[in-house]
Order: structure tokens, then C-alpha cells, then sequence
């Protein structure tokens, strides 16, 4: 196609801009009754060169990439567009297939196999788009959008997703769809630029997280790709108050490093009863452009984790993060884009307060109201069939350790992809039973007794073996 076809393409199917006289103001151009055909070549590549820009600065999209797999789609749908395969319901089956390998490969997925394998090169975002009729086939002309009825198809494509969340190894939830799906309605509300081009990158946003949920080898990418941007400000000096409380319970806050993350704790203390009760969390910070993101996990549910249970909403937040003095922090403000459950608050600042040492001093009793977690050591040695990881050790008169007995995983499936000594491993003793936690892999272990060992492969041993590979002659 040349730049001029591109570009009629683009105006027809309402891609940048939803009407006509939107685009004819953006671009200079009367198109009623006209067409980009009739401009010299020259003027054609300027425009659509301005437009492959401005693409990239809304979505991060290539609009060449954009316009050659749309139409690809295209084809592909109009071949099977009168058939059963693009009947809405079914194709989510088929989708299901695709992005869940257990249903793929259970007998309930035997109707719906044959469609998945005959789109190996299809892209299923727009795909999905074009089974429920939210975007027009690429040849197709479809006149003016209202914005109002990008509104619809919104809710359209928030209740045909939901569903296929389902199967997620990490939430009982959708919190990353509930977040695009809110920030595209506060956007069209306030009558900001949303586009066919805006859904499609929805679409491919939400399908690109499904894998995430759904797919193990991209559950490890993304937790590893978050993992370069964390960041450990200090925060764990002295107390945090909570800024405007007031009432009859002193309540403070603090932070301990848990390898690259924070607990946090909330402590009340109760004069009169001389009692402390507890809450804690489970806090990440990332960094992401200007940005520090939070993610905060209710430490009650890091049981979930253990037991490989998908994360349940009520215990689960996320937003913005705010701090005022990168070196020296004095306040944290909490912009929460999820329901801000329990009692963390929306603004901290550090304080001091002597009531602390007077309970410390005169051993107030501490109740702890998301149960008792311990983290032990997780050394750890690495060889190409297992990874050795402490299971028991004592202090020496050096004041080092001795390891007195590992357990020898396997290497096996993800763990022989995964850089094990730089990744997050944790050794949770919670409610009598010992778990070993491959945080990025979202694979947990129960190592509490010979038994369960044995039943996950895994060897208690006192001493480590590596063998090395035999090189080729």
C-alpha cells in the first residue's frame, strides 16, 4: 500500500480520530468528499510519518506493524465469519486454548483445539475485536464514531475477559483489567482523545496480562522485568505516624527490608491494657518513568502464595507512591488505584514517640492479627541438575553459620530457565509447616517433613554434590 492508501485506510476506519471533521482540523485537510489520493506523494509521507509518531506516543504501537496485522486479521475473519468459530462464545474457548495451556490440554478443551492450531499467525487481539464486531473489518466503511459507543464496547470487552481470568496462578481477581477498564471511562468521561486505536491497545494490554496469569514462562518475564525496577528508599528508620489521627489508641508504623521489599507493620498500642496489636504487610516499590508504584499484600494471605491459591481481592492493593525527600524521607503519601482496605492509611510521616520503649521495656503483650510468618535463611547453591537450599543451621564461634542440611531440588521445567542465584527465594515457616518460595516463578514447596519432600522430588541431604558436564571432545 502507499503512504496515501495508509492513510485513507486510517481516515475509514476512524482510527486516530473518531470523525471525519476531527480529522480533516488534526491533519488541515478538507476530506468530505475527498480523499488523501489526491496529494502529492511527498505530502502523503509527511502526514503519515506525523501519524506513525503520534501512534507510538499514544500506544508505543508501530502503525505500519499495526495496519499490516490488522488487515491480516481481517482476512483471516472474513473466512470464517459465517461459521461457528466466530461465534463470540466459542471463540472464547478458543482464546482460552491459546493463553491456558491446562485447558488446552484437558479433554474440555477437545472442541475448540482444531480452531486454536489454525491461527498460528493471527493476532488475537484484533481477532477478538473483530469476532465482537468492536472494530470494522479493514476494508470496511464505517462512517463516524460516537465516543459514547467506545463506552460499550469497553463494558463488552470487560465482561467477555473476566471468564477467561479464571485459571490465573496469581489472582482470585482482576485487578489489571478493573484498572485499564477504569482509566479508559475516566479518559472518554473527561472527553479526552479515545480511538479505535485506544481499544485496540486495550485489548492487547489485557491479552498480554492473561498470558501473564496464565502462562508460567510469562509470569517468570514480567516478574523478572519488574524486578530490575525496584527500589529500597529508607524507610526504616524510627516511626511513621499516620498524618491527621486522632483518637484514643496510639497507632505507629514501621518498615523492615525483606530482601528487595519492606514489611510494614501496623502497631496500636493500648495504654490501659498494655497490649500491642499488630498488622502487617508485604510491600514492593518499583520505580516505572517518574513514577514509584506500590503493590501491598496483606501478610494473612501470603499463606495463598504457599499453598499455590490464587490471591484473593480483599487483601490486595496497588498504586502510586509519593515521597518527599528520596535520602532522608519525612512523609509518604498513598494513592491507591484498587479499594483501600483495612486501616492503611492515605498519608504517613515520621515521628517519634516514648511510648514505644516504655513497651518495649515493660514486655507489653503483642497480639498479631495477620498471623505469625517466619522468614529463615535461604542460602542457596546453585548446579545444573538441582538447587541446594538451606534447610537447618547453627551459628558458630565466629559468629558465621554452618549449614547442616539442604534441600535438593530438581532442576526442572522453569527452574533450569530462571537465574537462581540473582532471583528471590524464600523459606516461610507459617501455622507448623515449612514452604520454599520461588517468588518469580510463583512456585511454592512444601518442605515441611520428609514426606511432602519426597512426594515434590525433593532430597534432604547434609551435604552438596555438584557434578560437572562432561565436555564434548
Amino acid at each position: 500500500m502507499s503512504c496515501a492508501d495508509r492513510l485513507n485506510a486510517i481516515h475509514r476506519l476512524r482510527l486516530l480520530r473518531n470523525t471525519t471533521g476531527e480529522l480533516s482540523v488534526h491533519t488541515g485537510i478538507q476530506l468530505r468528499n475527498n480523499s488523501f489520493s489526491k496529494k502529492a506523494p511527498f505530502i502523503a509521507r509527511c502526514i503519515y510519518s506525523e501519524f506513525c509518531r503520534e501512534v507510538h506516543e499514544r500506544t508505543h504501537a508501530d502503525l505500519e506493524d499495526l495496519m499490516n496485522r490488522y488487515c491480516t486479521a481481517s482476512r483471516s475473519f472474513e473466512k470464517i465469519a459465517k461459521t461457528r468459530n466466530a461465534q463470540p462464545e466459542f471463540y472464547r474457548e478458543v482464546l482460552r486454548c491459546l493463553l491456558d495451556e491446562r485447558f488446552a490440554a484437558s479433554e474440555a478443551a477437545k472442541p475448540y483445539r482444531a480452531a486454536a492450531e489454525s491461527f498460528p499467525d493471527v493476532d488475537t487481539a484484533l481477532f477478538t475485536l473483530l469476532v465482537l464486531n468492536v472494530i470494522p473489518s479493514f476494508q470496511a466503511k464505517s462512517g463516524d464514531v460516537d465516543p459514547n459507543m467506545h463506552l460499550g464496547h469497553l463494558i463488552q470487552l470487560r465482561d467477555y475477559f473476566q471468564p477467561l481470568y479464571e485459571g490465573s496462578r496469581v489472582f482470585g481477581f482482576t485487578p489489571y483489567l478493573t484498572e485499564m477498564y477504569q482509566d479508559s471511562v475516566r479518559r472518554i468521561r473527561k472527553g479526552e482523545l479515545y480511538t479505535r486505536l485506544e481499544l485496540i491497545h486495550f485489548t492487547e494490554e489485557i491479552i498480554a496480562n492473561l498470558e501473564n496469569n496464565l502462562i508460567p514462562s510469562r509470569l517468570l518475564q514480567a516478574n523478572s522485568y519488574y524486578a530490575q525496577y525496584k527500589i529500597q528508599p529508607d524507610l526504616t528508620q524510627g516511626l511513621w505516624g499516620e498524618y491527621g489521627h486522632c483518637g484514643t489508641k496510639t497507632v505507629y508504623w514501621t518498615f523492615e527490608t525483606l530482601g528487595n521489599d519492606f514489611i510494614v507493620t501496623r502497631r496500636e498500642y493500648d495504654r490501659a491494657a498494655e497490649r500491642i496489636t499488630e498488622a502487617r504487610y508485604e510491600l514492593i516499590l518499583f520505580r516505572e518513568e517518574e513514577d514509584i508504584f506500590f503493590r501491598l499484600l496483606r501478610q494473612s494471605e501470603v499463606e495463598h502464595i504457599c499453598k499455590g491459591i490464587p490471591i484473593p481481592e480483599q487483601s490486595y492493593m496497588q498504586g502510586i507512591c509519593r515521597i518527599d525527600d528520596w535520602q532522608h524521607p519525612m512523609s509518604i503519601e498513598w494513592i491507591f488505584a484498587t479499594n483501600r482496605y483495612d486501616n492503611f492509611p492515605t498519608r504517613m510521616i515520621r515521628t517519634e514517640d516514648p511510648v514505644v520503649e516504655l513497651a518495649a521495656r515493660e514486655h507489653w503483650n503483642i497480639v498479631c492479627v495477620t498471623g505469625h510468618y517466619e522468614y529463615l535463611s535461604v542460602e542457596r547453591v546453585v548446579s545444573f541438575q538441582h538447587v541446594y537450599v538451606e534447610r537447618s543451621s547453627q551459628l558458630t564461634e565466629s559468629d558465621g553459620r554452618k549449614i547442616l542440611s539442604w534441600y535438593k531440588i530438581p532442576r526442572e521445567g522453569l527452574l533450569l530457565e530462571e537465574d537462581l542465584m540473582q532471583s528471590t527465594i524464600s523459606h516461610i515457616r507459617h501455622d507448623n509447616r515449612d514452604y520454599i518460595c520461588f517468588i518469580s516463578l510463583n512456585l511454592s514447596l512444601d518442605v515441611t517433613d520428609p514426606e511432602t519432600c519426597a512426594s515434590a522430588g525433593i532430597e534432604i541431604t547434609d551435604h552438596i554434590e555438584v557434578i560437572a558436564p562432561v565436555e564434548e571432545v
